[in-house]
């Protein structure tokens, strides 16, 4: 699978493969040009062979160096090559030089076109120092190195800049950078590594002018450099990698997000970041192990490597989370489109020890400079359309101002939230659902309230969306059960035997261990699993995958009830119930209000009971306001009934004060209205 490409990748390749031809060319005529001349070669001399062959070892060992990108590598092959041009003419060194440079890049599985323009770059740079040399007055071989010193420097410079040169214009046009700006913002590092390298030259050629004995020794400063070197390259890479997957890290992306900000500020193209989540992976550790988890993460960070073009950068922020930084310019619309490629890339299941695993993602985007320019901005509006993904179970989100719901306010209300839930600030109000066809209510459900010190009673529509946000959902949601479990019990030893509902989020069936917190729940209050049913909301996508669909199927075993909450306003409602193993539905108060008035809504609600009443389920009618509503329901076929005429949500004492009160009748009874509600 291949990345989505950039718009400017073709014109920044034909440029790179015009640069590189040219190059790779000039060098070959220039090594043609030299054997036609008939330079001297000196085969029967073992000084050659020796310095021949100390460039190809040293070519093969380069030295990796710690960057602020990660590490770049130094040839220390320049100090010995350099040294064969001073030693023994221009031919011998180029063809030294490229040969050496030709096996290690071999050796590295480096492509034809990157092995013949690494040769002749080399071999320019070589035939660049020699002129220099010339001019000078000094020919290749030279005499004493001290008789010719400040030619050599010169000459070595020379050979210093050209490399430089070549090589940094090829590395600007592949990052898509200018050539100058990079040349002179990687000079400073150039000459403290490869300068100080090339220095070494007039030291190898004095060593082999005093005795060839003294040149291998020439190795051990090498050496020292290659393996200090090493070590703190391999510091620096953990340092800035992942250890899992050696995919970047937070750190590493934020330092490559900021420069290619300022790329993108410079050349005025926009810039994009994505986030990607997986869903539902925190079950994959709980169920299987953390060694399962760590393997899975691995193959998912390789399938997105290969869904990504080369060019852009891939890292993992932590845990099951991922941040792709798209190379070149990268707008919305491609952004989107590379989200959607990664999501892609995931549906496959994953095997991992003959376990097929399914993963899903969601990814959120930014992009600058619509969403913000710089790269602590473009992180937040990408984690931000990220929970909007997962709150939507959409896929791909991009950031909005409208929707981002992270303002300093609610944040600090979050903040709130989490001590209330500690202090016990959440209430629970109970509402009954009344039998249409007579007799007191059987059931209840249970609304929680948040008392707010300082501003009041805030329903659930205040703070059950920011739980949702801030990951306060599974807390709040516990407590709620706890409440309703424990109200429960206490009817339960009044003689008084209610069925509490509690609504739950779509994201609690995520939760794996939401089952065992509810069975301890009901023994440690007495209370049998039958006296409690879950609503799921169904204007949210539930969860499709296995580890909601077992939640479920464990609750139903253990005899908790199951509801399908708003039933009609959300995602595909008969799939729904061909795949939740539910008992009730309650069908949403926007088609009850109406049906009376509207005889789609009515002949939607009559459709509902029947589909029901085939399926074997329970069904609920909500916002039941009326007495005429109330009858025909009763004649549809309906079972129960909620609303606000028949009573308004209550404290736990007086509304089972407004049961009790209900008790006759098995016709319809008028409908009941709690006093002072």
């Amino acid at each position: 699978m291949t990345g989505v490409p950039d718009p400017s990748a073709p014109a920044l390749r034909r440029g790179l493969g015009v640069y590189g031809a040219t190059v790779s060319a000039l060098g070959a005529l220039l090594v043609c040009a030299l054997v036609v001349a008939g330079g001297p070669l000196p085969l029967d001399d073992w000084h050659f062979w020796l310095m021949a062959a100390l460039v190809l070892v040293v070519e093969l060992i380069p030295i990796d160096v710690p960057r602020r990108d990660g590490a770049d590598r130094v040839a220390i092959s320049t100090a010995f090559a350099f040294a064969m041009l001073l030693q023994f003419g221009l031919l011998p060194a180029v063809l030294s030089y490229a040969a050496a440079s030709a096996i290690a890049d071999a050796h590295a599985r480096l492509s034809l076109v990157k092995v013949t323009f690494n040769a002749a770059q080399y071999a320019l740079s070589l035939a660049a120092s020699a002129l220099v040399l010339s001019a000078l007055g000094h020919q290749a071989p030279i005499g004493a190195i001290s008789e010719a010193l400040p030619a050599v420097l010169a000459s070595g410079a020379t050979f210093f800049l050209v490399n430089h040169v070549l090589a940094g214009v090829g590395v600007a046009l592949i990052i898509g950078e200018q050539p100058g700006p990079y040349l002179l913002d990687d000079l400073p590092f150039q000459v403290l590594t490869a300068g100080f390298v090339l220095a070494l030259s007039p030291v190898v050629v004095a060593s082999a002018e005093a005795s060839m004995a003294l040149v291998p020794l020439a190795l051990l400063p090498v050496l020292a450099l290659y393996i200090g070197a090493r070590r703190a390259a391999l510091d620096a890479h953990r340092a800035f990698h992942d250890s899992l997957t050696d995919l970047p890290n937070r750190l590493l992306l934020h330092q490559r997000l900021e420069r290619a900000l300022q790329r993108a500020e410079g050349a005025g193209t926009p810039l994009s970041l994505l986030l990607v989540d997986l869903d539902d992976f925190k079950a994959v550790n709980d169920t299987l192990g953390h060694a399962y988890g760590d393997r899975l993460l691995g193959d998912v960070a390789a399938r997105m490597r290969a869904a990504l073009a080369a060019e852009d950068m891939l890292a993992r922020l932590g845990g099951d989370e991922f941040a792709v930084l798209p190379a070149g310019a990268c707008g919305p619309t491609r952004a989107r489109a590379i989200g959607e490629a990664l999501v892609a890339a995931l549906e496959e299941p994953f095997e991992v020890d003959g376990i097929l695993l399914d993963v899903r993602a969601s990814v959120g985007l930014a992009c600058f400079p619509d969403h913000g320019s710089g790269a602590d901005e473009l992180l937040r509006g990408a984690d931000v359309a990220l929970y909007v993904a997962k709150a939507a179970q959409s896929p791909v989100e991009v950031y909005s101002a409208g929707k981002d719901h992270y303002t300093v306010d609610r944040l600090m209300l979050a903040a709130h939230l989490r001590r209330g839930i500690e202090v016990g600030e959440l209430v629970l109000e109970y509402q009954p659902k009344f039998p249409l066809r007579g007799g007191p209510a059987t059931g209840v459900e249970a609304l929680a309230r948040w008392e707010h010190p300082t501003l009041g009673r805030i329903g659930p529509d205040g703070f059950i969306p920011l739980a949702e946000q801030t990951g306060l959902i599974s807390r709040v949601t516990d407590e709620v059960l706890r409440m309703a479990i424990t109200q429960c019990a206490a009817w339960q030893a009044e003689g008084l035997s209610l069925r509490v509902s509690v609504n739950v989020s779509p994201r609690n069936l995520l939760d794996p261990h939401v089952p065992e917190l509810i069975r301890s729940l009901l023994a440690d209050a007495g209370v049998p699993p039958r006296q409690l049913q879950l609503e799921i909301t169904e204007s949210r996508a539930v969860p499709s995958g296995r580890v909601a669909m077992a939640v479920l199927e464990e609750l139903r075993t253990m005899g908790v009830g199951l509801a399908i909450d708003d039933f009609g306003t959300g995602f595909s409602s008969l799939v729904q119930l061909q795949r939740l193993p539910v008992d009730e539905i309650k069908i949403d108060r926007s088609f009850v209000q109406s049906m009376m008035t509207s005889e789609s809504d009515a002949t939607i609600v009559r459709s509902t009971i029947d589909l029901a009443r085939n399926l074997g389920l329970v069904v609920t009618a909500e916002g039941v306001e009326d007495e005429p509503t109330r009858r025909r329901l009763a004649e549809m076929g309906c079972d129960l009934a909620q609303g606000y005429e028949l009573c308004h949500p209550l404290a736990p004492a007086r509304c089972v004060q407004v049961i009790r009160e209900a008790l006759p009748a098995l016709a319809p009874v008028k409908p009941l209205k709690a006093a002072g509600s």
